[in-house]
């Protein structure tokens, strides 16, 4: 495992285990750090969540001061990073780059603030409409005059955009406006599992053409077909049909999801895809891309 690279684009395992009173280092979740740290270099986006939380302000504060905490604690494998030298500082070091997201915009107070505390990747919506955005979930309306503001002083500063759980009309007003990549971190093809989570063709290929792209969830119900390995590399195989080879990333969705696909019981069987992209004779090169050098060329112009 040790000369597998990977950087995947969504987890939820801080919030998981803050809520479980577990530690990043080790525990019997998805993912922990040292099962991470197995792969090499290695990058996270840590997600942190406020479900159907009274205050989701002050429940983001308490995680993002958790997180950090965690990260200070486990220094020795682990780096937040606050833009794209630190991720390569963190590869050099031999630690896992840590990149902290807020899934959900009605967390934050403004984009400054945000950035501020360290978030550099930010969902506008999870699975409800609020004030910026409606949700791929809800209403599917798109961008209010807010959401827009806050999308482009999100870019001037230098946070990327997530486009997992926004609707598709939101979607659309995004890069309209948009100056830098964006991503749907962890969604798949729609074509292959017709759920609204899931990204149209259209979606992504507007995503490959601003030099975007997309993280493969591994959620049972936005696989289908199957729910297994196989199922995974359809959807994998069905971007790149559409021109991807760029913009297929890893967005798996570790401890945020309820079960996993056959194959895959947690972080340490992700090499379980790698190896089977190669017995589908992809290049190795292009499967380095899917699990690492693809996000890193998104990060490298969205951060």
């Amino acid at each position: 495992m040790m000369n597998i690279p990977i950087f995947d684009c969504h987890c939820d395992t801080s919030v998981h285990a803050h809520e479980l009173g577990k530690a990043l280092r080790r525990n019997d979740m998805h993912l922990d750090l040292e099962r991470l740290s197995q792969y090499a270099p290695t990058g996270q986006v840590f997600a942190v969540c406020a479900v159907e939380q009274p205050d989701p302000i002050g429940f983001a504060d308490g995680e993002i001061a958790f997180f950090k905490e965690q990260i200070e604690k486990n220094s020795d494998i682990v780096k937040l990073c606050l833009n794209f030298s630190d991720i390569n500082s963190a590869a050099n070091e031999g630690k896992i780059a840590a990149l902290l997201s807020i899934e959900g915009a009605e967390q934050v107070r403004d984009a400054d603030k945000a950035y501020a505390d360290g978030v550099r990747v930010v969902h506008l919506t999870w699975n409800y409409d609020n004030e910026l955005c409606g949700a791929a979930m809800a209403s599917g309306s798109g961008l209010t005059d807010k959401g827009r503001v806050f999308v482009r002083r999100c870019q001037e500063l230098g946070i990327m955009l997530d486009m997992s759980h926004i609707s598709e009309r939101g979607f659309w007003d995004v890069l309209e406006i948009g100056s830098r990549p964006v991503i749907a971190g962890h969604s798949n093809a729609k074509a292959v599992c017709s759920v609204p989570r899931n990204l149209s063709d259209e979606q992504f290929k507007a995503l490959v053409g601003i030099g975007g792209g997309a993280g493969i969830n591994l959620y049972p119900e936005f696989l289908g077909h199957g729910c297994d390995l196989d199922a995974v590399f359809s959807h994998i195989e069905h971007f790149m049909s559409l021109g991807g080879e760029k913009s297929v990333f890893l967005g798996c969705d570790l401890d945020g999801i309820e079960e996993t696909p056959r194959g895959i019981s947690g972080v340490e069987d992700l090499g379980n895809i790698y190896e089977l992209l190669l017995r589908h004779n992809y290049p190795e090169a292009l499967v380095r891309g899917i699990f690492r050098d693809n996000i890193m060329s998104v990060l490298e112009r969205a951060l």
